[in-house]
């Protein structure tokens, strides 16, 4: 009964939000964590010290979304965002072919320069302006995501969710990513499969299937070969790299590319990047706003408000608008989606530290999870990913996913006698595919792209996210009946 109980908030986000759409979907599943809560034993100071940390994570989630909308409401004012969507024209003169290049190059790089869920605040806007549809845009721009999402931020996923809490060595986080990266290539055949189904159902017949393989294939060769040899940098090197080949690939002589439009976006990423490539400069940013025991409960929240993206999106946009002299700022829009995304995102944060924080008296709602899958004997590789997908789905990060649900991966797959290194793979290529389900990342992106009907997107987004689980979990059981 308990594990059924612990099961429950996912449960009612899920069908809820399938049937009658994400905010009373959220609503009632938050009215029903909280009576769980108490009933898991915790009491009115931790839920206060909750609340407190999902108030902090809410802020730094709409910050993003407020520098990401200021910045495209600036570049729209300027005539930048026109000037952007023609200058690809001559690249190739499919715009189904041009949709697939910025949407797998870009949700790629801005994944690896900057996560926090950067390519669904940016990248859905730019296919937008091209001429798609917005639930389409980012729909496919949050699948895209999730096959990106395993290094995250320069390897953060790996690096802080796997090899720091678990005492890694660096040969056993190597073997890791690279079983996550060929499995996520393989899987991820999954995800684009029905991603072109989805455009297609769209937009009419695709007429260049072979040529978007081409393009898969242009990112995740060297992705995966990136991942043995420097893990924090294989997406965005692997984005480089899938962009340059694919212009080389696919421009026709005699064409020139108009790249100026870009120059904010590059700007952008270098800010975003820096940071990540100089100690000294992350060092400086890495102050937290801290708060160690939030109405005496023990539980501990902060914001490190200089490492989020908001400043280098409004930096950007300050220098556009400065450059293009604009004389007024278009602050209306950008303020005014705040409120509207509010009301849907703070019980969706809430729901998930409730469930994190429960564990007072007994294992946490998350702990209980863990167990009930732990149970699966011989099985278990081949859900292990739904761990991971299911740790992204409640706390909206690869990295927490990998914090939340590692430790236990690792000690099942010891008691069980399976690899851990392995284990450990499927549970990264789980938290990185849930990256496309999780409410957090479809509330801002639809919120950026002025989407109000949430269910479209998750209803996109749900079925190729389960089934490339199930592909990289049946992949993983192979793998371990080859190995012996």
């Amino acid at each position: 009964m308990t594990y059924l109980l612990a099961l429950l908030p996912i449960l009612l986000l899920v069908a809820i939000s399938l049937t009658k759409g994400v905010k009373p979907a959220v609503l009632v599943s938050c009215a029903v964590t909280t009576g769980l809560f108490f009933y898991w034993g915790a009491g009115g100071s931790h839920l206060l010290g909750t609340l407190a940390v999902s108030l902090l994570t809410t802020v730094n989630i709409l910050l993003i979304v407020l520098g990401a909308v200021f910045l495209y409401s600036v570049m729209q004012h300027t005539g930048l965002i026109t000037q952007l969507t023609h200058s690809l024209d001559e690249l190739h003169p499919s715009k189904e072919l041009r949709f697939f290049l910025l949407a797998i190059g870009l949700t790629a790089f801005f994944e690896g320069v900057a996560g926090f869920g950067t390519p669904g605040a940016i990248v859905p806007l730019i296919l937008i302006a091209l001429g798609f549809e917005a639930v389409l845009s980012v729909s496919v721009v949050l699948l895209l995501n999730g096959l990106f999402a395993a290094f995250g931020a320069v390897g953060t996923p790996v690096l802080i969710g796997l090899k720091v809490p678990l005492n890694l060595a660096l040969a056993e986080v190597k073997t890791i990513g690279v079983a996550a990266a060929l499995l996520i290539a393989v899987a991820g055949l999954v995800v684009l499969a029905l991603v072109l189904r989805l455009v297609g159902r769209a937009q009419g017949p695709l007429a260049n299937r072979p040529q978007v393989l081409l393009l898969y294939a242009f990112i995740m060769l060297p992705f995966c070969g990136l991942a043995w040899l420097v893990p924090e940098l294989a997406t965005v090197l692997g984005a480089l790299l899938m962009l340059a080949l694919a212009v080389l690939y696919f421009r026709q002589k005699g064409t020139r590319l108009n790249l100026w439009p870009w120059l904010p976006y590059g700007g952008l990423a270098l800010l975003l990047l820096l940071p990540r490539l100089l100690p000294p400069l992350r060092e400086a940013l890495s102050w937290e706003l801290a708060f160690e025991d939030l109405f005496g409960s023990g539980i501990r929240g902060g914001i490190k408000p200089l490492q989020s993206p908001f400043l280098p999106f409004v930096a950007v946009a300050l220098g556009v608008a400065f450059v293009r002299k604009t004389g007024a700022l278009p602050l209306r829009e950008p303020l005014g989606k705040m409120g509207s995304v509010f009301v849907v995102l703070f019980p969706s944060v809430v729901i998930a530290q409730l469930m994190i924080n429960s564990g007072v008296t007994q294992p946490s709602m998350v702990g209980y999870l863990a167990e009930l899958l732990s149970g699966l004997g011989r099985l278990y590789p081949i859900f292990a990913p739904f761990i991971g997908v299911v740790g992204t789905f409640i706390t909206g990060s690869t990295t927490i996913s990998n914090l939340v649900f590692g430790a236990s991966q690792q000690h099942t797959a010891v008691a069980l006698g399976i690899s851990p290194p392995l284990v450990l793979a499927l549970q990264l290529v789980g938290a990185s595919l849930g990256n496309a389900i999780c409410l957090f990342n479809i509330i801002a992106a639809a919120s950026v792209a002025n989407i109000k009907d949430h269910k479209a997107v998750l209803a996109n987004t749900l079925l190729p996210t389960l089934l490339a689980a199930l592909a990289a979990g049946l992949l993983g059981m192979g793998w371990l009946l080859v190995s012996g």
